[in-house]
């Protein structure tokens, strides 16, 4: 989210010797060529010796995935809570695409169950229901609980089509470090079931992420808002909702990197 940003994403166990370093969102690409993922490296042939070299730059094209988040604050959720049997402590939530008129995208998940604390985020995923037509729509519904009740509510988030796209990526000896700039072209072949597994492992990030305290996705993204833009903690604006979907796109791109 902002222009001077100069924080690199590492993959530290992909190969280099101290990771691979990504400079800027990484739009699904995990980059090949003599720096790159080893076991991904499909070039035969290199055409100079990199060792030999004080610095050089070189630009491959990647397959990548091409998206778009947009997030508002919502008066409906299809989220519901419900209590665990014998432990107070707990709380289970799940959610029913039907009553918004969606299908459901998280079929094989029957409940969440975390930790029943002031500061709780919960998570469900709907989908447009498919009529052999038209591109299906995804739908992220994030809700507060408690504490973040206020400060976060309901938000609904609308995923655009991911699709397959090539990404020109450079490399650059001097700093080791990746990066990428706008697409070069786009495909519609998206892989089936590609962004159901997704929002799956989605899922699970946020709840994975709740403890006794307090969800570390949500205090990232507050603590985000606070340290960078100076907004109050828990205080809905229209900036957060720009870090929710800043942050959703960001793993959603860490994400399709390894399924690509």
């Amino acid at each position: 989210m902002l222009s001077n940003n100069s924080q690199t994403l590492v993959f530290s166990q992909l190969g280099a010797e101290d990771g691979i370093q990504f400079l800027g969102p990484i739009r699904g690409v995990l980059p090949i060529g003599p720096n790159g993922v080893p076991a991904f490296d499909t070039l035969q042939h290199f055409p100079f010796d990199t060792d030999a070299m004080i610095s050089y730059t070189y630009i491959l094209d990647h397959q990548g995935f091409a998206s778009d988040v947009n997030c508002i604050y919502d008066t409906q959720s299809p989220i519901r809570y419900t209590a665990v049997p014998d432990n107070a402590n707990m709380v289970a939530y799940n959610g029913t695409c039907s009553e918004l008129g969606l299908a459901d995208v998280l079929t094989n998940v029957v409940d969440f169950v975390v930790p029943d604390i002031n500061s709780t985020l919960t998570f469900w995923a709907c989908k447009s229901i498919p009529t052999g037509g038209d591109e299906l729509a995804y739908y992220i519904y994030l809700r507060g609980r408690q504490l973040y009740e206020t400060a976060i509510g309901n938000i609904t988030c609308t995923l655009s089509p991911i699709t397959p796209a090539i990404f020109p990526v450079t490399y650059q000896s001097a700093s080791g470090i990746f990066s990428s700039t706008k697409r070069l072209s786009t495909f519609t072949n998206t892989p089936p079931g590609f962004i159901e597994r997704m929002l799956v492992a989605f899922g699970d990030i946020v709840s994975e992420a709740q403890n006794t305290v307090a969800n570390l996705v949500a205090e990232t993204v507050i603590a985000s808002g606070v340290k960078t833009f100076q907004l109050q903690p828990y205080q809905p604006t229209e900036q957060y909702l720009r870090l929710y979907e800043a942050m959703i796109q960001g793993i959603i791109e860490y994400e399709v990197g390894p399924m690509n």
